[in-house]
């Protein structure tokens, strides 16, 4: 039987997105609604307190924002009004650029922090790889997602662990793409939600009407664990040298599970107070969760 607890507050607001960085210090960031503008804040879960001030003109859209810690140093990029902003959250450096890409995601580029944006149409998407400290432009090449005209869905990617790896999802899968050499190395389902570090190395995690799969890049299937019912908001990190992961039932959107995929069966359920509008899962093992009432945390799942 899996373990059962309740979440506990971190803080009161609603909350549309979570993450948490991958490897290094547990940190997160969260995007709360508020009258009339969204802000964004980094978080130290273990302390249960804010870093810092909050950032003004903080996009609602997951989409449209990425946290991390490409290079050691936790930083946030957004997009607001045609602008992308870089801001690196230990130094209070921040990068402003022009464009308004339709999806971010962090990479790291022959060593150096690197944030990507990626610019519809799907067609004809272009990415553009930029130093997040400097601006300076790295890589700049075109990649065809399929025969839609929109972008949606995010951009799978778990810096420093993926290097310079990034899955764009594209009609029929999702594409793995180098984006030090500019182009797709492997072709992953087009299902697969997320990329994360395990003790395998590089995973990704599909979700299926019964099941979440965990697969390697070469597309093996490295674990499976049945679900009752379909799952959203999934997450995963290595802790401990175990790959943990964590997804919410789309029937009971407050059932938070998680899984040690040594084991096919649950290892923890938390109740949530309200519907999880997205998930993030620590390093160390605690989980975080957005909802419409406030942000939430558990003690470590391991």
């Amino acid at each position: 039987m899996p373990e059962s607890g309740l979440a506990e507050l971190l803080a009161q607001g609603s909350f549309d997105g979570v993450a948490a960085t991958a490897e290094g210090p547990p940190l997160a960031f969260a995007s709360q609604a508020g009258q009339g503008a969204n802000t964004g804040r980094a978080w130290d879960p273990a302390a249960g307190s804010p870093l810092g001030p909050p950032l003004p003109d903080f996009p609602a859209d997951r989409a449209a924002w990425v946290f991390g810690a490409p290079a050691g140093s936790p930083t946030v990029a957004w997009t607001y009004r045609d602008r992308l902003h870089v801001h690196d959250l230990h130094t209070g450096h921040e990068l402003t650029l022009d464009g308004q890409p339709d999806l971010l995601a962090f990479a790291v580029h022959h060593g150096r922090a690197a944030v990507v944006a990626v610019f519809g149409p799907a067609n004809d998407a272009q990415v553009v790889v930029r130093d997040a400290l400097t601006g300076d432009g790295l890589a700049d090449f075109t990649v065809w997602l399929g025969h839609r005209t929109a972008i949606d869905r995010s951009v799978l990617h778990s810096a420093p662990a993926s290097g310079p790896l990034i899955g764009l999802p594209g009609d029929s899968a999702v594409g793995l793409l180098d984006v030090e050499r500019g182009e797709e190395i492997a072709a992953l389902p087009s299902t697969c939600v997320l990329l994360a570090p395990s003790p395998d190395g590089l995973v990704v995690v599909e979700p299926t009407s019964t099941a979440l799969t965990v697969r390697g890049l070469d597309g093996d299937r490295l674990a499976t664990l049945p679900t009752p019912v379909p799952c959203d908001h999934v997450t995963a990190a290595l802790v401990d040298g175990r790959l943990l992961v964590a997804a919410v039932r789309r029937d009971d959107p407050r059932a938070l599970l998680a899984w040690n995929p040594e084991s096919p069966e649950p290892s923890h359920h938390i109740e949530l107070p309200a519907p999880a509008n997205d998930l993030a899962l620590t390093p160390t093992g605690t989980l975080l969760a957005a909802t419409e009432s406030g942000l939430y945390k558990t003690h470590p799942c391991l």
